[in-house]
């Protein structure tokens, strides 16, 4: 399936946009304050567009549902079992999340150069509805997006996925986030983060992805426009 493809460049500077939007400090409010309008609404315009990743489903023969739950900072993937039930798919990076090991040094450090990447997993006998923090899904979230894929295609990625955890020494469950990791073979950083990942799945799906996918602000499109 092909995609929009980004430069090295364009990514780098849509990522500090969103980074001023994220954070949004007081010295970056004062300069957007003395912005004419007119360039005001270019500027919201581009970080709008910099920072949202468009989802756009397929139109399946045999559709099956399957969720993406945005947490905030990264995404998780919901898929449903074979054997009833559901299967929650995340990545990140393998210290802060299978060890624990968090904290400023820790994080830019798993940010801006490669590290060891993990990928989490977790059986769900339900999908949570209501946005916020859950007994099954204790960090919470604060959307969850139902999407459609072709039934086929949800099968080959959930069996990919389960391969990972193939290997029973290799698991380390984590009751933190109530998902059990294993290594993942891609390195972790900034360009290749979580979010990255989730869109790589998804687009393994057939839902296409238009956007950077370097932070979680999803946005599902329709043939009538943008969902909600």
């Amino acid at each position: 399936m092909q995609h929009k493809s980004y430069s090295w460049p364009v990514v780098i500077v849509k990522a500090v946009i969103c980074y001023c939007l994220t954070e949004f400090h007081w010295a970056w409010f004062r300069l957007w304050l003395s912005l004419p309008r007119g360039v005001m609404l270019v500027a919201l315009a581009a970080l709008l567009t910099a920072c949202s990743n468009r989802l756009y489903p397929p139109v399946p023969d045999q559709p099956v549902t399957l969720y993406l739950m945005d947490h905030g900072r990264h995404a998780s993937l919901i898929l449903p079992h074979e054997d009833n039930g559901w299967v929650r798919y995340a990545h990140g990076e393998w210290r802060w999340y299978a060890r624990l090991e968090q904290g400023y040094w820790r994080g830019a450090q798993a940010l801006f150069w490669p590290t060891r990447a993990t990928i989490g997993r977790q059986r769900l006998q339900q999908v949570p509805t209501r946005p916020g923090v859950h007994a099954t899904i204790p960090e919470g979230f604060r959307q969850r997006i139902e999407l459609v894929a072709e039934a086929q295609r949800v099968r080959v990625l959930r069996e990919r996925l389960d391969g990972h955890f193939a290997e029973p020494s290799q698991r380390v469950f984590q009751p933190v986030f109530n998902l059990e990791f294993v290594p993942y073979p891609r390195s972790y950083w900034f360009g290749r983060n979580s979010n990255r990942t989730m869109a790589d799945w998804l687009e393994a799906l057939g839902v296409r992805v238009s956007g950077p996918a370097l932070f979680s602000h999803w946005q599902p499109v329709t043939e009538s426009g943008p969902g909600d």
